[in-house]
Protein backbone atom coordinates (compact mmCIF):
# COMPACT_ATOMS: atom_id res chain seq x y z
CA UNK A 1 0.00 0.00 0.00
CA UNK A 2 1.25 3.74 -1.06
CA UNK A 3 1.44 6.05 1.54
CA UNK A 4 -1.61 8.84 1.86
CA UNK A 5 0.49 11.44 0.78
CA UNK A 6 2.14 10.13 -2.07
CA UNK A 7 -1.31 8.82 -3.58
CA UNK A 8 -1.77 12.24 -3.70
CA UNK A 9 1.53 13.01 -6.02
CA UNK A 10 -0.01 10.26 -8.00
CA UNK A 11 -3.05 11.54 -9.02
CA UNK A 12 -1.17 14.67 -10.02
CA UNK A 13 1.30 13.28 -11.94
CA UNK A 14 -0.96 11.26 -13.67
CA UNK A 15 -2.25 13.89 -15.39
CA UNK A 16 1.17 14.01 -17.13
CA UNK A 17 1.70 17.71 -15.76
CA UNK A 18 4.81 16.03 -13.36
CA UNK A 19 8.20 15.76 -14.24
CA UNK A 20 10.44 14.14 -11.61
CA UNK A 21 13.34 15.70 -10.95
CA UNK A 22 16.37 14.56 -8.50
CA UNK A 23 19.38 16.76 -8.13
CA UNK A 24 20.82 16.71 -5.39
CA UNK A 25 24.10 17.10 -3.24
CA UNK A 26 25.67 14.62 -1.83
CA UNK A 27 23.80 13.40 1.65
CA UNK A 28 27.40 12.65 3.69
CA UNK A 29 28.91 15.47 5.49
CA UNK A 30 31.96 16.11 3.09
CA UNK A 31 29.57 17.61 0.78
CA UNK A 32 27.31 19.94 2.94
CA UNK A 33 28.23 22.78 1.02
CA UNK A 34 26.38 21.00 -2.46
CA UNK A 35 22.33 21.76 -1.93
CA UNK A 36 20.34 18.77 -2.78
CA UNK A 37 17.48 19.58 -5.22
CA UNK A 38 14.74 16.68 -5.87
CA UNK A 39 11.04 17.06 -7.13
CA UNK A 40 9.79 13.94 -5.56
CA UNK A 41 9.87 12.98 -2.07
CA UNK A 42 12.98 10.43 -2.80
CA UNK A 43 14.42 8.32 -0.21
CA UNK A 44 17.85 9.21 -0.31
CA UNK A 45 20.65 6.48 0.84
CA UNK A 46 23.44 7.44 2.74
CA UNK A 47 26.12 6.18 0.19
CA UNK A 48 28.31 9.03 0.76
CA UNK A 49 27.91 9.48 4.05
CA UNK A 50 31.66 8.12 4.90
CA UNK A 51 33.84 10.32 7.05
CA UNK A 52 33.14 10.43 11.14
CA UNK A 53 30.97 13.01 12.67
CA UNK A 54 31.51 14.31 16.15
CA UNK A 55 27.95 15.68 16.11
CA UNK A 56 26.25 13.23 14.18
CA UNK A 57 23.67 12.03 17.01
CA UNK A 58 22.46 15.68 17.52
CA UNK A 59 21.25 16.07 13.50
CA UNK A 60 24.68 17.12 12.51
CA UNK A 61 23.81 20.42 14.08
CA UNK A 62 26.77 23.39 12.36
CA UNK A 63 26.27 26.27 11.80
CA UNK A 64 27.76 27.68 15.44
CA UNK A 65 28.73 24.37 16.95
CA UNK A 66 31.99 22.98 15.79
CA UNK A 67 32.37 19.16 14.99
CA UNK A 68 36.14 18.35 15.31
CA UNK A 69 36.33 15.04 13.63
CA UNK A 70 33.45 15.86 10.28
CA UNK A 71 34.98 19.97 9.94
CA UNK A 72 38.13 18.87 8.39
CA UNK A 73 36.52 16.86 5.25
CA UNK A 74 34.20 20.01 4.93
CA UNK A 75 36.40 22.83 4.85
CA UNK A 76 40.18 21.52 4.17
CA UNK A 77 41.67 24.56 6.11
CA UNK A 78 39.67 23.75 9.45
CA UNK A 79 42.59 20.87 9.87
CA UNK A 80 44.56 23.57 10.73
CA UNK A 81 42.88 23.25 14.81
CA UNK A 82 44.91 20.83 15.70
CA UNK A 83 47.50 21.53 18.50
CA UNK A 84 50.38 22.52 16.39
CA UNK A 85 52.89 19.60 18.66
CA UNK A 86 53.48 17.36 15.94
CA UNK A 87 49.68 15.87 16.46
CA UNK A 88 47.99 13.45 14.20
CA UNK A 89 44.19 11.59 14.24
CA UNK A 90 43.74 8.76 13.39
CA UNK A 91 40.30 7.38 12.60
CA UNK A 92 38.27 4.35 10.60
CA UNK A 93 34.28 4.58 10.84
CA UNK A 94 32.84 1.69 9.17
CA UNK A 95 29.12 2.43 8.25
CA UNK A 96 26.39 0.61 7.38
CA UNK A 97 23.10 1.75 5.68
CA UNK A 98 19.40 0.00 4.15
CA UNK A 99 16.77 0.94 2.91
CA UNK A 100 13.20 -1.05 4.44
CA UNK A 101 11.28 -2.81 1.79
CA UNK A 102 14.82 -4.70 0.00
CA UNK A 103 14.92 -1.29 -1.66
CA UNK A 104 19.31 -1.22 -1.40
CA UNK A 105 21.86 -0.58 1.46
CA UNK A 106 25.27 -0.57 1.65
CA UNK A 107 28.87 -1.49 3.91
CA UNK A 108 31.28 1.23 3.43
CA UNK A 109 34.36 0.84 5.32
CA UNK A 110 36.39 4.51 5.48
CA UNK A 111 40.11 5.06 7.13
CA UNK A 112 42.13 8.29 7.81
CA UNK A 113 44.28 10.51 9.28
CA UNK A 114 44.07 14.31 10.07
CA UNK A 115 47.49 15.59 11.10
CA UNK A 116 49.69 19.25 12.15
CA UNK A 117 53.36 20.24 12.19
CA UNK A 118 54.10 23.38 12.72
CA UNK A 119 52.57 25.94 10.11
CA UNK A 120 51.72 22.97 8.13
CA UNK A 121 49.00 20.68 8.35
CA UNK A 122 46.35 17.92 5.89
CA UNK A 123 44.18 15.28 5.91
CA UNK A 124 44.44 11.83 3.82
CA UNK A 125 41.13 9.22 4.18
CA UNK A 126 40.33 6.36 1.62
CA UNK A 127 37.43 3.98 1.39
CA UNK A 128 35.52 1.14 0.09
CA UNK A 129 31.96 -0.28 -0.33
CA UNK A 130 29.70 -2.48 -1.25
CA UNK A 131 26.72 -1.65 -2.64
CA UNK A 132 23.36 -4.34 -2.10
CA UNK A 133 21.78 -5.31 -3.94
CA UNK A 134 17.91 -3.52 -4.94
CA UNK A 135 15.24 -6.04 -4.92
CA UNK A 136 12.25 -4.70 -7.56
CA UNK A 137 8.89 -6.46 -6.73
CA UNK A 138 8.65 -7.86 -10.01
CA UNK A 139 11.24 -9.58 -12.26
CA UNK A 140 11.95 -8.14 -15.67
CA UNK A 141 15.12 -9.69 -16.70
CA UNK A 142 15.00 -13.12 -19.64
CA UNK A 143 16.68 -15.94 -19.02
CA UNK A 144 18.92 -16.34 -21.89
CA UNK A 145 19.97 -13.08 -24.52
CA UNK A 146 21.44 -14.11 -27.90
CA UNK A 147 23.85 -11.77 -29.95
CA UNK A 148 23.05 -10.78 -33.74
CA UNK A 149 25.18 -13.91 -34.84
CA UNK A 150 22.90 -16.09 -32.68
CA UNK A 151 25.42 -17.05 -30.35
CA UNK A 152 24.36 -16.68 -26.36
CA UNK A 153 25.56 -13.78 -24.36
CA UNK A 154 27.18 -14.60 -20.84
CA UNK A 155 25.27 -12.90 -18.55
CA UNK A 156 27.81 -10.81 -15.74
CA UNK A 157 27.30 -9.61 -12.93
CA UNK A 158 28.57 -6.17 -12.37
CA UNK A 159 30.85 -5.21 -9.87
CA UNK A 160 28.82 -3.29 -7.06
CA UNK A 161 31.89 -1.60 -5.29
CA UNK A 162 33.53 2.06 -5.08
CA UNK A 163 36.40 3.35 -3.93
CA UNK A 164 36.82 7.42 -2.67
CA UNK A 165 39.76 8.71 -1.57
CA UNK A 166 40.27 11.95 0.34
CA UNK A 167 43.72 14.48 0.43
CA UNK A 168 43.86 17.92 1.49
CA UNK A 169 46.76 20.12 2.17
CA UNK A 170 47.03 24.00 4.09
CA UNK A 171 48.89 26.11 5.83
CA UNK A 172 48.37 28.70 8.88
CA UNK A 173 49.48 31.82 9.08
CA UNK A 174 50.34 33.04 12.43
CA UNK A 175 50.39 36.46 12.14
CA UNK A 176 47.14 36.85 10.89
CA UNK A 177 45.80 33.38 12.25
CA UNK A 178 44.20 33.23 8.82
CA UNK A 179 45.01 29.38 7.43
CA UNK A 180 44.44 28.42 3.70
CA UNK A 181 44.07 24.61 2.42
CA UNK A 182 42.80 22.84 -0.95
CA UNK A 183 41.38 19.53 -0.96
CA UNK A 184 40.39 16.98 -3.35
CA UNK A 185 37.69 14.00 -3.17
CA UNK A 186 37.61 11.31 -5.79
CA UNK A 187 34.40 8.66 -6.17
CA UNK A 188 34.98 5.68 -8.37
CA UNK A 189 31.95 4.50 -9.00
CA UNK A 190 31.05 1.18 -10.05
CA UNK A 191 27.49 1.25 -8.91
CA UNK A 192 24.88 4.20 -7.49
CA UNK A 193 22.64 2.55 -5.62
CA UNK A 194 18.75 2.38 -7.35
CA UNK A 195 20.11 3.33 -10.76
CA UNK A 196 19.25 -0.50 -12.04
CA UNK A 197 15.53 0.01 -11.31
CA UNK A 198 15.67 3.18 -13.29
CA UNK A 199 15.55 0.24 -16.37
CA UNK A 200 12.74 -1.62 -15.90
CA UNK A 201 12.89 -4.55 -18.74
CA UNK A 202 16.56 -4.87 -19.21
CA UNK A 203 18.62 -7.63 -18.89
CA UNK A 204 21.83 -6.35 -16.93
CA UNK A 205 23.03 -2.39 -16.35
CA UNK A 206 26.50 -2.02 -16.19
CA UNK A 207 27.91 1.05 -14.12
CA UNK A 208 31.09 3.08 -14.19
CA UNK A 209 32.26 6.71 -14.03
CA UNK A 210 33.27 9.19 -11.05
CA UNK A 211 32.99 11.96 -8.78
CA UNK A 212 35.74 14.51 -8.52
CA UNK A 213 35.08 17.57 -5.43
CA UNK A 214 37.66 19.97 -5.72
CA UNK A 215 37.35 22.97 -2.56
CA UNK A 216 39.69 25.81 -1.37
CA UNK A 217 38.83 26.59 2.16
CA UNK A 218 39.84 29.53 4.16
CA UNK A 219 39.35 30.65 7.55
CA UNK A 220 39.99 33.92 9.78
CA UNK A 221 40.01 33.38 13.79
CA UNK A 222 40.15 36.41 16.08
CA UNK A 223 41.35 35.77 19.36
CA UNK A 224 39.11 35.17 22.78
CA UNK A 225 38.63 38.22 24.78
CA UNK A 226 37.47 37.67 28.38
CA UNK A 227 37.31 33.56 27.93
CA UNK A 228 34.03 34.08 25.63
CA UNK A 229 35.75 31.92 22.60
CA UNK A 230 37.07 32.97 19.19
CA UNK A 231 35.29 34.97 16.58
CA UNK A 232 35.62 32.78 13.67
CA UNK A 233 35.09 33.68 9.49
CA UNK A 234 35.32 31.26 6.19
CA UNK A 235 34.82 30.60 3.21
CA UNK A 236 34.88 27.80 0.49
CA UNK A 237 35.17 27.24 -3.47
CA UNK A 238 34.29 24.17 -4.66
CA UNK A 239 33.95 22.72 -7.86
CA UNK A 240 32.19 19.32 -8.40
CA UNK A 241 32.38 17.31 -11.66
CA UNK A 242 29.86 14.20 -11.88
CA UNK A 243 30.34 11.89 -14.92
CA UNK A 244 28.71 8.32 -14.80
CA UNK A 245 27.90 6.04 -18.02
CA UNK A 246 25.34 3.63 -17.73
CA UNK A 247 25.79 0.42 -20.17
CA UNK A 248 22.32 -0.80 -20.08
CA UNK A 249 21.72 -4.01 -22.26
CA UNK A 250 18.15 -4.61 -23.38
CA UNK A 251 16.06 -7.86 -24.56
CA UNK A 252 14.90 -7.33 -28.40
CA UNK A 253 12.00 -9.39 -29.29
CA UNK A 254 13.25 -10.76 -33.10
CA UNK A 255 11.88 -13.84 -34.99
CA UNK A 256 14.34 -16.41 -36.26
CA UNK A 257 13.41 -18.13 -39.30
CA UNK A 258 15.67 -20.91 -39.07
CA UNK A 259 13.68 -22.24 -35.51
CA UNK A 260 10.60 -20.47 -36.97
CA UNK A 261 10.32 -18.84 -33.30
CA UNK A 262 11.21 -15.31 -31.37
CA UNK A 263 14.24 -15.12 -29.34
CA UNK A 264 15.37 -12.58 -27.06
CA UNK A 265 18.32 -10.12 -28.72
CA UNK A 266 20.85 -8.56 -26.64
CA UNK A 267 21.12 -4.36 -27.45
CA UNK A 268 23.13 -1.63 -25.62
CA UNK A 269 22.61 1.61 -24.59
CA UNK A 270 24.84 3.92 -23.53
CA UNK A 271 23.03 6.26 -21.19
CA UNK A 272 25.70 9.21 -20.07
CA UNK A 273 24.81 11.13 -16.94
CA UNK A 274 27.04 15.22 -16.51
CA UNK A 275 26.29 17.39 -13.97
CA UNK A 276 29.12 19.95 -13.10
CA UNK A 277 28.53 22.49 -10.03
CA UNK A 278 30.51 25.90 -8.66
CA UNK A 279 29.68 26.70 -5.49
CA UNK A 280 30.55 29.53 -2.80
CA UNK A 281 29.82 28.91 0.92
CA UNK A 282 30.83 31.88 3.78
CA UNK A 283 30.15 31.49 7.32
CA UNK A 284 30.52 33.11 10.64
CA UNK A 285 30.08 32.66 14.72
CA UNK A 286 30.74 34.29 17.67
CA UNK A 287 30.37 34.14 21.34
CA UNK A 288 27.39 36.38 23.01
CA UNK A 289 29.34 38.31 25.91
CA UNK A 290 29.69 35.39 28.63
CA UNK A 291 26.65 33.90 28.38
CA UNK A 292 28.25 30.18 26.78
CA UNK A 293 26.26 30.81 23.77
CA UNK A 294 27.21 31.37 20.60
CA UNK A 295 25.58 32.64 17.39
CA UNK A 296 26.59 31.67 13.45
CA UNK A 297 25.29 32.42 9.95
CA UNK A 298 26.05 30.87 6.57
CA UNK A 299 25.48 31.54 3.28
CA UNK A 300 25.88 29.31 0.20
CA UNK A 301 25.47 29.55 -3.95
CA UNK A 302 25.25 26.46 -5.89
CA UNK A 303 25.09 27.13 -9.99
CA UNK A 304 24.95 23.66 -11.71
CA UNK A 305 24.53 22.85 -15.40
CA UNK A 306 23.35 19.50 -16.56
CA UNK A 307 24.76 18.96 -19.65
CA UNK A 308 23.56 15.36 -20.42
CA UNK A 309 21.36 13.18 -18.39
CA UNK A 310 19.87 9.51 -18.73
CA UNK A 311 16.77 8.44 -20.87
CA UNK A 312 15.82 6.03 -18.13
CA UNK A 313 12.68 3.73 -18.78
CA UNK A 314 10.26 3.58 -16.21
CA UNK A 315 7.51 0.37 -16.88
CA UNK A 316 4.46 1.94 -18.38
CA UNK A 317 5.60 5.44 -18.12
CA UNK A 318 6.76 7.14 -21.31
CA UNK A 319 10.23 8.37 -20.86
CA UNK A 320 11.45 11.60 -22.64
CA UNK A 321 15.05 12.66 -22.79
CA UNK A 322 15.35 16.15 -21.41
CA UNK A 323 18.70 17.68 -22.16
CA UNK A 324 20.15 20.42 -21.27
CA UNK A 325 19.42 22.53 -18.27
CA UNK A 326 20.66 24.36 -15.13
CA UNK A 327 20.17 25.09 -11.84
CA UNK A 328 20.72 27.74 -8.83
CA UNK A 329 20.48 26.94 -4.91
CA UNK A 330 21.19 29.06 -2.27
CA UNK A 331 21.31 28.75 1.68
CA UNK A 332 20.73 31.32 4.07
CA UNK A 333 20.80 30.26 7.65
CA UNK A 334 21.40 30.89 11.36
CA UNK A 335 22.37 28.89 14.39
CA UNK A 336 22.94 29.02 18.22
CA UNK A 337 24.15 26.52 20.42
CA UNK A 338 25.40 26.64 23.53
CA UNK A 339 27.91 25.05 26.13
CA UNK A 340 26.62 24.79 29.98
CA UNK A 341 29.18 22.10 31.47
CA UNK A 342 28.78 18.43 30.62
CA UNK A 343 25.76 19.61 28.38
CA UNK A 344 25.62 20.75 24.75
CA UNK A 345 23.01 22.28 22.72
CA UNK A 346 22.41 23.77 19.14
CA UNK A 347 19.84 24.60 16.90
CA UNK A 348 20.09 25.44 12.47
CA UNK A 349 17.27 27.17 10.55
CA UNK A 350 17.75 27.49 7.05
CA UNK A 351 15.91 29.01 4.23
CA UNK A 352 16.57 27.57 0.98
CA UNK A 353 15.31 29.00 -2.53
CA UNK A 354 15.77 27.20 -5.81
CA UNK A 355 15.22 27.75 -9.53
CA UNK A 356 15.53 25.12 -12.04
CA UNK A 357 15.16 25.43 -15.67
CA UNK A 358 15.36 21.81 -17.76
CA UNK A 359 13.76 21.58 -21.25
CA UNK A 360 13.95 18.83 -24.38
CA UNK A 361 15.42 19.37 -27.60
CA UNK A 362 13.67 18.50 -30.93
CA UNK A 363 15.57 15.47 -32.89
CA UNK A 364 14.75 17.13 -36.75
CA UNK A 365 12.29 20.04 -37.34
CA UNK A 366 8.87 19.20 -35.53
CA UNK A 367 4.96 21.23 -36.48
CA UNK A 368 3.22 22.86 -34.30
CA UNK A 369 -0.62 22.91 -33.89
CA UNK A 370 -0.40 26.74 -34.91
CA UNK A 371 1.16 26.25 -37.64
CA UNK A 372 4.49 27.03 -36.95
CA UNK A 373 8.20 24.74 -36.69
CA UNK A 374 10.70 23.91 -34.16
CA UNK A 375 13.43 23.61 -35.29
CA UNK A 376 16.11 20.56 -34.68
CA UNK A 377 17.83 21.66 -31.67
CA UNK A 378 15.38 23.64 -30.49
CA UNK A 379 13.54 23.65 -27.31
CA UNK A 380 10.00 21.43 -27.30
CA UNK A 381 9.41 21.40 -23.93
CA UNK A 382 10.47 23.91 -20.86
CA UNK A 383 10.04 23.62 -17.29
CA UNK A 384 10.51 25.85 -14.64
CA UNK A 385 10.76 25.19 -11.04
CA UNK A 386 10.90 27.24 -8.27
CA UNK A 387 11.67 25.93 -4.63
CA UNK A 388 10.88 27.19 -1.32
CA UNK A 389 12.49 25.42 1.27
CA UNK A 390 13.42 24.98 4.82
CA UNK A 391 15.27 23.25 7.15
CA UNK A 392 15.29 23.08 10.78
CA UNK A 393 17.83 20.98 13.00
CA UNK A 394 17.92 20.65 16.79
CA UNK A 395 20.25 18.60 18.85
CA UNK A 396 21.21 17.75 22.40
CA UNK A 397 24.22 15.89 23.89
CA UNK A 398 25.22 15.25 27.53
CA UNK A 399 28.58 14.14 28.99
CA UNK A 400 29.25 12.16 32.04
CA UNK A 401 32.21 11.39 34.28
CA UNK A 402 32.82 7.64 34.89
CA UNK A 403 36.18 8.01 35.88
CA UNK A 404 39.31 10.15 36.39
CA UNK A 405 40.05 9.75 32.36
CA UNK A 406 36.33 8.26 31.47
CA UNK A 407 33.70 10.12 29.79
CA UNK A 408 30.50 8.82 28.30
CA UNK A 409 28.42 11.26 25.91
CA UNK A 410 24.79 10.70 24.76
CA UNK A 411 23.53 12.83 22.02
CA UNK A 412 20.06 13.06 20.45
CA UNK A 413 19.00 14.84 17.71
CA UNK A 414 16.26 15.31 15.21
CA UNK A 415 16.12 17.20 11.64
CA UNK A 416 13.07 18.14 9.38
CA UNK A 417 12.88 19.48 5.97
CA UNK A 418 10.31 20.88 4.42
CA UNK A 419 10.03 21.25 0.30
CA UNK A 420 7.56 23.46 -1.93
CA UNK A 421 7.72 23.98 -5.41
CA UNK A 422 5.56 25.15 -8.49
CA UNK A 423 6.32 24.01 -11.60
CA UNK A 424 5.41 25.66 -15.11
CA UNK A 425 5.69 23.43 -18.20
CA UNK A 426 5.45 25.25 -21.26
CA UNK A 427 4.59 22.20 -24.30
CA UNK A 428 5.67 23.83 -27.44
CA UNK A 429 5.14 20.86 -29.56
CA UNK A 430 1.35 21.26 -28.54
CA UNK A 431 1.32 24.64 -27.43
CA UNK A 432 -0.05 23.61 -23.53
CA UNK A 433 0.93 25.18 -20.55
CA UNK A 434 0.85 23.49 -16.88
CA UNK A 435 0.99 24.24 -13.75
CA UNK A 436 1.84 22.08 -10.42
CA UNK A 437 2.13 22.54 -6.87
CA UNK A 438 4.08 19.72 -4.86
CA UNK A 439 5.37 19.71 -0.87
CA UNK A 440 5.90 17.42 1.40
CA UNK A 441 8.01 17.37 5.06
CA UNK A 442 10.99 14.57 5.45
CA UNK A 443 12.04 13.24 9.00
CA UNK A 444 14.99 12.16 10.67
CA UNK A 445 15.76 11.29 13.83
CA UNK A 446 19.16 11.00 15.02
CA UNK A 447 21.05 9.42 18.41
CA UNK A 448 24.71 9.09 19.18
CA UNK A 449 27.08 7.18 22.14
CA UNK A 450 30.88 8.75 23.00
CA UNK A 451 33.12 7.05 24.92
CA UNK A 452 36.19 8.75 26.05
CA UNK A 453 39.46 7.29 27.23
CA UNK A 454 43.02 8.69 27.85
CA UNK A 455 44.45 8.12 24.50
CA UNK A 456 41.16 6.42 22.57
CA UNK A 457 37.41 7.35 21.75
CA UNK A 458 34.44 5.72 20.47
CA UNK A 459 31.51 6.56 19.06
CA UNK A 460 28.55 5.12 17.71
CA UNK A 461 25.72 7.09 15.68
CA UNK A 462 22.63 5.79 14.29
CA UNK A 463 19.65 7.74 12.32
CA UNK A 464 16.31 6.80 10.73
CA UNK A 465 15.03 9.36 7.55
CA UNK A 466 11.05 9.06 6.79
CA UNK A 467 8.36 10.51 4.85
CA UNK A 468 10.17 9.83 1.48
CA UNK A 469 9.84 6.97 -0.46
CA UNK A 470 10.56 4.97 -3.64
CA UNK A 471 8.61 6.04 -6.58
CA UNK A 472 7.17 2.92 -9.52
CA UNK A 473 4.49 2.16 -11.61
CA UNK A 474 1.29 0.27 -10.01
CA UNK A 475 0.69 -3.09 -11.94
CA UNK A 476 -1.83 -5.60 -10.85
CA UNK A 477 -1.10 -4.98 -7.46
CA UNK A 478 2.54 -5.13 -7.76
CA UNK A 479 4.67 -2.15 -7.45
CA UNK A 480 7.72 -1.60 -9.40
CA UNK A 481 10.61 0.91 -7.58
CA UNK A 482 12.18 3.00 -10.06
CA UNK A 483 14.54 5.45 -8.67
CA UNK A 484 17.99 6.14 -7.15
CA UNK A 485 19.50 6.66 -4.14
CA UNK A 486 22.47 8.64 -5.40
CA UNK A 487 21.97 12.27 -4.67
CA UNK A 488 23.58 13.96 -7.81
CA UNK A 489 21.64 11.65 -10.03
CA UNK A 490 19.35 13.55 -12.45
CA UNK A 491 16.02 11.83 -12.96
CA UNK A 492 13.64 13.20 -15.81
CA UNK A 493 10.55 11.56 -16.50
CA UNK A 494 7.40 12.64 -18.17
CA UNK A 495 4.94 10.04 -17.02
CA UNK A 496 2.41 9.31 -19.09
CA UNK A 497 0.64 6.05 -16.30
CA UNK A 498 -0.23 6.93 -12.78
CA UNK A 499 3.06 7.27 -10.69
CA UNK A 500 3.38 6.62 -7.07
CA UNK A 501 5.76 6.54 -3.96
CA UNK A 502 5.80 3.59 -1.68
CA UNK A 503 6.84 4.72 1.79
CA UNK A 504 10.53 3.42 2.89
CA UNK A 505 12.62 4.30 5.81
CA UNK A 506 16.49 4.75 5.06
CA UNK A 507 18.53 3.62 9.00
CA UNK A 508 22.10 4.28 9.43
CA UNK A 509 24.29 2.84 11.99
CA UNK A 510 28.35 4.08 12.08
CA UNK A 511 31.26 3.22 14.34
CA UNK A 512 34.01 5.13 14.85
CA UNK A 513 37.13 5.15 16.23
CA UNK A 514 39.61 7.84 16.56
CA UNK A 515 43.36 7.10 18.14
CA UNK A 516 45.19 10.42 18.70
CA UNK A 517 49.04 10.10 17.84
CA UNK A 518 51.54 12.44 19.67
Amino acid sequence: MSHPRFASSRRRLACGSGIALALAALSTPIAAQLIQIKTLPIADGDQWRIFPSANAGMADVSIALRDSLHDPFVNPAKASRLSPAGNALVFGSPTFYSVSKNAGGAQTLPLGAVGRTGSMFGAVAIALQQIDESQPATQFFPPQLFAADGSVVPQTTPSRRNRYAFASLGRLLSRSNVAVAGSVMWSGLNNVDGVELLYAGSAGIRQHGSDVDARLGVTKDWPSRGGRGARTLEAILLHDRFDMTHDVTWPDEVWNPNTGSFVQRARVDHNLDRTETWGLHLAYDQPLADSGWRVGAIVTGNLASHPKLPDYQIAQVSVIPWDPGHSGAYDLGLGISKVLGPTTFGVDAIYEPIVTHTWGEAHGAIKTPSGGTIPDGGKTTENRFHFSNAILRAGVGHELQLGTEQRLRVDLGTSMRSISYTLDQLDHTSDDARHLDESWIEWTRTWGLRLHFTDLELRYSGRRSSGTGRPGVFSDGGVVFATAARDGSNILAAPSGPLTLTGVAVTTHQVSVSLPIH
